[in-house]
């Protein structure tokens, strides 16, 4: 079966977002002619948020933007520049989440991290292995209070995990779509938040993020207490209009206080944390309450 295939069967209610379209495997019967992701530096790293970070290394990372507090949804308020589709270099695009069956063959462990650099042809000294050897350790450290974590090598198992974890198949995808217009260069805009927010009726959630990688890997976790919502926004500056899915973390009190959410919103642990979702960002969360 596809992964598409798989997808279907196990969401049939679920559709495959646009934005989740670009990581999915192309139709190459021979994997030795895939194409993997020439650059792999434009994700974030976990344990900047699991171990903390400090103000200075927070300079110059657009990702912040893309947090905020509760009160921010409020119609009217203000958001930061955003970059919902994060224009990549010419050359290379986003990696590809493999057929389960494809990536079950890569080793996926930092012990087998100079196996790793040997199958990509990565120079064990240079900046990609390390990004590589990060996000190995990410996968393997220890999760919050509460939290159940995952690292997703296909599609089939981002969705396993989301069912598994929701105990439902009755989910919706929360992720950004572009309302008025196709978004084909990508840019940063202020948005306005509008009337019509939208909180969806569960509390849980499986929150999952692209990672940096030869391939596509995916972060998910299923964090203790969240709310997710669809955020109608509007540019000023162009009339851009977005259909923005942002989670709510409300219980943060066991977070780092040097989390990168706590420093680059002004707050301590206790205090709930937003986020909006751009490219290779999803929410997974249930239709009922629970």
């Amino acid at each position: 079966m596809s992964p598409v295939g798989y997808w279907n069967k196990l969401l049939p209610r679920t559709p495959i977002p646009t934005s989740l379209h670009a990581f999915l495997p192309k139709d190459i019967d021979d994997p030795t002619q895939r194409k993997y992701a020439g650059s792999m530096k434009f994700c974030l790293v976990y344990h900047k948020y699991k171990l903390g970070t400090t103000l200075d290394q927070l300079k110059g990372d657009r990702e912040i933007n893309f947090l905020f507090l509760e009160g921010n949804l409020k119609p009217g308020s203000k958001t930061k520049k955003l970059d919902f589709v994060k224009k990549l270099q010419e050359t290379s695009g986003w990696p590809t989440l493999l057929p389960r069956r494809e990536a079950q063959g890569f080793p996926f462990s930092s012990s087998k991290l100079a196996d790793i650099l040997k199958r990509f042809s990565l120079n064990p000294n240079s900046a990609d292995a390390s990004i590589v050897k990060h996000t190995l350790e990410d996968c393997e450290m220890e999760p919050n209070k509460g939290e159940t974590r995952y690292c997703a090598t296909s599609l089939e198992s981002m969705v396993d995990f989301a069912v598994s974890q929701l105990k439902t198949n009755d989910l919706q995808l929360l992720t950004y779509s572009f309302v008025n217009k196709e978004e084909r260069e990508p840019q940063s805009r202020a948005y306005t938040v509008q009337p019509g927010v939208v909180e969806l009726p569960s509390s849980q959630a499986v929150v999952c993020h692209i990672q940096s990688y030869p391939y596509a890997v995916f972060h998910c976790h299923k964090p203790v207490n969240t709310k997710s919502y669809i955020v109608p926004l509007v540019a000023e500056e162009d009339g851009s209009r977005v259909s923005a899915g942002a989670v709510c973390h409300t219980d943060t009190s066991s977070w780092n206080p040097n989390h990168a959410s706590m420093l680059a919103l002004g707050i301590k642990p206790g205090t709930p944390v937003c986020h909006f979702l751009s490219h290779g960002h999803f929410v997974f969360a249930p239709n009922s309450a629970s």
